[in-house]
């Protein structure tokens, strides 16, 4: 074992009292599935562009319990420290009738049987997904988001996950497994948010399962702004019912290395599903996203844009698998992927997968992979805008559409601000992005 599995197989170890019966099973199952799997290497297909040496050669404990400290968004919120919810930070004002958002570990002390027909079901099995194996032996707390049939919620729900110690890493690397659970009725709409940062050096390992009844419709929004030491694992499930609306937007900013999972699966008729993500990275980062969308059934679509920009000698990597089973006729499916290189040091790997067990369908993907171009910066530069202001410019301009797709006003500008922050030049274009 790496000096990460066994600070994680000590903790396995740990008994828990008082916990439900189905989340004692779930945690067991977990545990013999990660013991056995360990942690992916560049030998497993799902992973051989993403190396996880740094991660594994570091040990992890439990995060000190700590308060939130960083800029909190409006209410309603839910905030967590190291993956423990922070009473104090939390603020579930204004939560309309019929949505419901508490803590998932209240939840299953409180009204378990509300929690076991969703937690770790079969879209999130433990068996192939080390990380969501640990994450389910290990978790602490969560969030859990209830929105009944027929309701509209429209406040933005806002989840966020503040890590590391409160004082300069004294307690070396900690880790948490956040632990989430959206569940949206016939014909519901909402908008949730997740927003993961912190200071000093951890991991993050965090899982959101989300079930969308029949015809609801549901924006969920993934901030990612960890700290320059963190890494930064996460998995994303959804299980769509007929005629419901997913659109998903990942933006990976912060972290030494993070990779976000996203999987869907289209169970019946008329689903619809969009997975968008852009991922700026500069330094030595490595960001990942892998993608799996499932067309279990007939006359689904599904769509999936990601965009990188990287910088000095940063990695990313886009994994985009859709599989169209047998009789999942009339699908429409397409995947786009696209980076810019800002130095000729940085690398980006892309691998688009189509399986494809149906007749009658329309499946496309495409990717691109360049710097910028000559004849578009002359054209600034011809013009009297300086070359700094130029590049960066150009640069904002592939990025905005990612930006732009994100719902929720007070985070689209959050997140402008962020983007441009890490650009070259990315100060000159505070009056123009």
């Amino acid at each position: 074992m790496n000096a990460a599995e066994q600070s994680f197989a000590a903790q396995l170890e740990r008994a828990r009292d008082g916990e439900p019966r189905f989340v004692a099973a779930l945690r067991s199952s977990a545990r013999d599935a990660f013991l056995a799997a360990k942690l992916p290497t560049i030998k497993d297909e799902d992973w051989r562009f993403t190396n996880l040496a740094p991660l594994a050669g570091q040990a992890f404990s439990p995060g000190p319990l700590a308060r939130a400290t960083a800029e909190l968004p409006p209410a309603p919120r839910l905030v967590f420290a190291n993956g423990r919810l922070d009473p104090a930070a939390t603020d579930l004002g204004g939560l309309p009738a019929g949505v419901r958002v508490s803590s998932l570990a209240a939840a299953l002390r409180e009204r378990p049987g509300a929690v076991e027909p969703r937690l770790g079901g079969a879209i999130a099995a433990s068996a192939r997904q080390p990380f969501v194996a640990l994450n389910s032996a290990l978790f602490e707390d969560g969030a859990l988001v209830e929105i009944d049939d027929g309701v509209e919620c429209q406040p933005t729900l806002h989840l966020v996950f503040s890590s590391g110690a409160d004082r300069g890493g004294e307690r070396g690397a900690t880790a948490s497994h956040p632990r989430n659970l959206v569940v949206a009725g016939k014909g519901s709409s909402a908008t949730v948010v997740e927003h993961y940062l912190g200071r000093g050096a951890y991991l993050v390992n965090a899982v959101t399962e989300i079930s969308l009844g029949e015809g609801a419709r549901l924006e969920h929004d993934r901030l990612q702004e960890d700290a320059p030491e963190a890494f930064h694992v996460g998995a994303l499930h959804v299980a769509q019912a007929g005629a419901s609306r997913f659109a998903g937007q990942s933006m990976a900013l912060g972290a030494r290395l993070a990779r976000v999972e996203a999987r869907a699966l289209l169970a019946a008729e008329e689903a619809s599903c969009d997975l968008h993500g852009l991922n700026v990275s500069s330094g030595a980062q490595v960001h990942d996203h892998f993608v799996h969308v499932d067309h279990a059934s007939p006359r689904c679509t599904s769509r999936e844009v990601f965009k990188g920009i990287l910088g000095d000698t940063s990695r990313g990597v886009f994994a985009g698998r859709i599989l169209v089973r047998p009789g999942a006729l009339k699908t429409d499916a397409g995947q786009i992927s696209s980076s810019l290189l800002l130095s000729d040091d940085a690398v980006v790997d892309t691998k688009p997968q189509l399986e494809i067990l149906a007749d009658d369908v329309k499946c496309s993907h495409g990717g691109s992979v360049g710097q910028l171009r000559p004849d578009q910066l002359f054209y600034l530069r011809s013009r009297g805008v300086p070359e700094a202001l130029a590049r960066a410019l150009l640069t904002w301009a592939f990025a905005a559409e990612m930006v732009q797709r994100v719902g929720p006003e007070e985070l689209r500008a959050r997140v402008r601000r962020a983007v441009t922050a890490r650009l070259p030049s990315g100060e000159l274009l505070r009056e123009v992005a």
